[in-house]
């Protein structure tokens, strides 16, 4: 878990040129929540959770569809993940600090951007990489020190804590293949030819792990059909599934 000063980084006024001027500030996330002239000062805290070791193994052995463990993390992800940022939300307000997370709330949404395919107007990932957490990799995933098979969540909170250290010096840093020009892994795994050394196809990615076939997938599984299975092929059977690769290379 880290924390980012959420006045002074410029990075999140970058982020209104990088991904769109709809991408939210902290200032507008506290202020849709709780009204006008609402934030004063705070952090936003990012936090990493690993996904289980025996829920990444069953994945990396998959190569068209992703296992029925992974599938049922996203049946069960919104209830779990939900209940935990109510808990930290809910201890911060105890001690006097307003808090609340963006991606849990009523005005967050995911929308169809073009050219570049499904875009937020808060990113996780986003927020983790101005917090220090780590970098993005060749297929839009963040890898962190444990790994690019995580889950991200953050909050932003009246507490005022001391800001994180960003340390990379780009934002693909941690990615073999965007930082030494090796691996690829991830290019291979992909069942849809979504990753090239290019980049990510984000339309053809969502179209593969939200669509129809993964729906029905997600229901034979005993999930709930409407999130769909998902697929999480690139981020398993990796080398940076659970570490950062980088730091072996340098």
């Amino acid at each position: 878990m880290t924390s980012e000063d959420i006045i002074e980084d410029p990075l999140f006024k970058e982020y209104k040129k990088t991904i769109g001027a709809y991408y939210l500030m902290p200032q507008e996330a506290v202020e849709l929540s709780f009204g006008d002239g609402s934030y004063k000062e705070g952090t936003v805290i990012s936090i990493v959770l690993p996904i289980n070791e025996k829920i990444r193994q069953s994945n990396g052995r998959q190569t068209i569809w992703p296992s029925q463990e992974w599938a049922l993390l996203r049946t069960h992800e919104v209830q779990y993940f939900t209940e935990l940022i109510d808990f930290l939300i809910d201890l911060l307000q105890s001690k006097g600090y307003r808090t609340m997370a963006p991606a849990h709330s009523e005005w967050f949404k995911i929308m169809a951007t073009e050219p570049n395919g499904p875009s937020s107007n808060w990113s996780e990932r986003h927020i983790a990489y101005a917090a220090g957490l780590g970098t993005f990799s060749i297929n839009d995933a963040f890898i962190t020190e444990k790994g690019i098979a995580v889950k991200l969540l953050s909050v932003v909170t009246e507490l005022k804590l001391e800001p994180d250290r960003r340390e990379a010096k780009s934002h693909t840093e941690n990615c073999l293949l965007c930082s030494k020009g090796s691996c690829g892994a991830c290019i291979k795994r992909c069942p849809v030819n979504a990753i090239s050394a290019e980049g990510h196809d984000k339309m053809k990615c969502a179209q593969y792990t939200y669509e129809e076939e993964s729906k029905k997938l997600a229901k034979s599984y005993e999930g709930e059909s409407t999130v769909g299975a998902g697929c999480g092929l690139c981020q398993t059977h990796v080398p940076c599934q659970s570490r950062n690769p980088m730091k072996n290379t340098l």
